[in-house]
């Protein structure tokens, strides 16, 4: 018996006129004629080729298409199929097997969590706002989910977040083989819907990077590599002093993860004398921003007299872009010129003498300012008059465009100089954590709920940033993407068995199936190849 087969292989779809025959009662086919790939046809040609094939039968195209279609849903398939994929490279499954034998656990609480990654990449909401939309998804059980299990399901990542990342930082290791060599730190504040402080818990008022003081918050310290990948994280309460939080993590950080030795990069946030002693004597070597304006008025003068200066390279003139290196004390300062940089520094400071000026106009408005910011620009005398603060602003202007780094490594000054401009990964990070994956403000009032939900958001971009480095697409690409990802449910002449349709793959969702080795649904799929597909 003869029948028409589609043969699909990495180099294109190919049709094949097949014979069924059988060989001592064993089922054998032969080919009988190759038609080549199915995309060197035309939409034309291969309309013929089906009219043909149904006169031949006796039979008209409406005579075969069902007489009776009905959409019942329009769901996502994208995210359990990348998400299930990332699972099994990043052997998630192997991981929380060994939590599941400990929690001895009543309802499926990994794929809740599957779930909330994928809520959380594709539209961060609240637990319930989550259980609310399982039900857009195929792909995920989301039967006898019910609210309580996702809170329940935090509680559980927080009695193991140390074993998680540890996984997680050692399954990276492997997958991007490469040596840890630079270590990038800096910390944020999360901030919650809430300004009642409670004793015993990590929520505090403190300094907030959000500008919500009167919020309470916790203090976030992240460590991530150069290809922004996050190696761990240190959860603070919200009234820890930020400078004071670099050390312990290190330490941890070197404890936990076997870690000999490795250079640590941060912004001048992160030291001061006391922090420098100490990682001086765990023997960590540093990048890190000088507070330029704080050092010895001596050192200053040689590190901002453009005299001393020399290129940093032959390609960008001086007069562009240089640098000047001392030693001092216990480490090496650079101190690096860029007219961009000066620039900048110009215009921020004409922002701030703007708003001075208008202070001066109406000084019932000055009442409440602190000497920073506009503030610095203020002279106030003892009879409470006040006036514009010259000698502030030439000083400020001396400084224009300069930038100091301090390190203790013997890396050349280009090398340092590339190392500390990379710290915008980190500060990239905090970016996807706070605004595309919306980690903040947070509504958890316990330790336990608030500790869960970091971690979650921690496996969701450490997923979602390795797909970013295997396909080279951006976060908002990928969600994109992920959201197109669509089928619709389809009821055929009142049967109760349903179909999919898959909606138009384009190149993104190539580019993605590709890197991850994925098989992308039919156009038209039975509920059996679903099932199939998300095993």
């Amino acid at each position: 018996m003869a029948f028409l087969r589609i043969e699909r292989k990495k180099s294109g779809n190919y049709m094949r006129i097949v014979e069924s025959f059988r060989v001592n009662g064993k089922p054998k086919n032969r080919t009988l004629y190759s038609m080549g790939k199915v995309e060197d046809y035309s939409t034309a040609q291969l309309e013929s080729i089906a009219k043909k094939l149904l006169e031949a039968a006796g039979l008209k195209l409406e005579d075969v298409l069902p007489k009776n279609i009905q959409e019942t849903n329009r769901l996502n398939y994208g995210y359990a199929l990348v998400i299930k994929k990332l699972w099994s490279i990043f052997d998630m499954d192997i991981l929380f097997r060994k939590i599941s034998l400990k929690n001895k656990t009543k309802f499926d609480w990994i794929n809740v969590l599957q779930l909330m990654i994928a809520e959380r990449i594709n539209d961060p909401c609240s637990k319930r706002q989550n259980n609310f939309h399982k039900e857009e998804y195929i792909g995920f059980k989301t039967q006898n989910i019910d609210l309580h299990h996702f809170y329940r399901t935090l509680d559980i990542l927080s009695n193991n977040q140390d074993l998680i990342k540890k996984h997680l930082f050692t399954k990276q290791q492997s997958l991007f083989t490469q040596q840890l060599d630079v270590v990038f730190y800096d910390v944020t504040t999360l901030y919650f819907e809430s300004s009642k402080e409670d004793e015993n818990n990590i929520r505090k008022k403190g300094y907030c990077k959000d500008g919500k003081p009167h919020k309470t918050h916790v203090v976030l310290g992240l460590l991530v590599d150069k290809m922004r990948n996050p190696i761990t994280y240190e959860l603070y309460k919200g009234n820890t002093y930020e400078g004071g939080t670099m050390i312990e993590a290190l330490k941890v950080f070197k404890k936990n993860y076997n870690i000999d030795k490795c250079v640590v990069v941060a912004d001048s946030a992160m030291i001061d004398r006391k922090n420098r002693e100490l990682l001086t004597s765990s023997s960590i070597e540093f990048i890190i921003g000088e507070r330029l304006k704080s050092l010895p008025d001596k050192i200053k003068e040689q590190l901002i007299n453009i005299e001393n200066h020399k290129p940093i390279n032959k390609r960008i003139p001086k007069e562009k872009m240089s640098f000047v290196e001392i030693q001092y004390q216990d480490r090496r300062i650079i101190c690096t010129y860029s007219e961009k940089r000066a620039k900048k520094d110009f215009y921020n400071r004409q922002k701030l003498i703007e708003k001075a000026e208008k202070w001066l106009k109406t000084p019932s408005q000055y009442k409440q300012v602190t000497k920073k910011g506009a503030g610095r620009f203020i002279n106030k005398d003892t009879e409470g008059g006040i006036s514009l603060n010259l000698e502030q602003i030439n000083n400020d202007a001396k400084y224009d465009g300069f930038k100091a780094i301090a390190t203790t490594t013997q890396l050349e000054t280009e090398d340092i100089l590339s190392k500390y401009s990379d710290l915008y990964n980190v500060e990239h990070s905090f970016r996807t954590l706070k605004t595309e994956l919306e980690i903040r403000p947070m509504y958890h009032w316990t330790n336990k709920r608030i500790e869960g939900h970091i971690v979650m958001s921690f496996i969701a971009y450490t997923l979602i940033n390795y797909l970013r480095n295997i396909t080279k697409l951006k976060h908002r690409e990928i969600v994109k993407t992920l959201d197109k990802m669509q089928m619709s449910e389809i009821k055929e002449n009142d049967e109760n068995e349903l179909v999919y349709m898959r909606s138009k793959i384009d190149k993104s969702q190539e580019i993605i199936s590709k890197s991850l080795k994925i098989v992308l649904p039919n156009d038209i799929t039975t509920q059996k190849a679903i099932n199939q597909l998300f095993t």
